[in-house]
């Protein structure tokens, strides 16, 4: 299997963590929550902002590598006037739904992240 592009593998267990290159960028398979549905939570992280997430039932390296492979460069950047300032705040929980929000020093646009743990949207 041909490697991964720009992502470099830091740790293995108990959890599967990627650096990416050339963004800093950290991919991580790890263990989720007990009030999660699924085990395991794959997310891609821009800035401590989850670009991507997805659970599983196992831990399921060969289709979270197979993510990493579709996502070489994650980027974070403003959808309303794509400057890429953006800043990253705090954590907000409704139950087992976890979300972080962000916001654009450039134009003001807020918008909640991805959820990292409970039902993706």
């Amino acid at each position: 299997m041909p490697r991964i592009t720009n992502w470099r593998r830091e740790s293995r267990s108990p959890t599967l963590a990627y650096r990416n290159t050339e963004t800093g960028a950290r991919a991580v398979l790890h263990r989720a929550p007990d009030s999660d549905r699924y085990k395991w939570r794959g997310a891609i992280l821009v800035d401590g902002y989850p670009v991507w997430s997805h659970g599983y039932e196992m831990k399921d390296a060969k289709s979270f590598r197979n993510e990493l492979r579709k996502r070489p460069s994650p980027e974070l950047s403003c959808p309303e006037c794509l400057h890429d300032d953006i800043v990253v705040g705090g954590k907000s929980a409704d139950g087992a739904k976890v979300q972080r929000w962000f916001e654009c020093r450039n134009c003001g646009y807020e918008s909640p992240s991805c959820l990292v743990y409970g039902a993706e949207r």
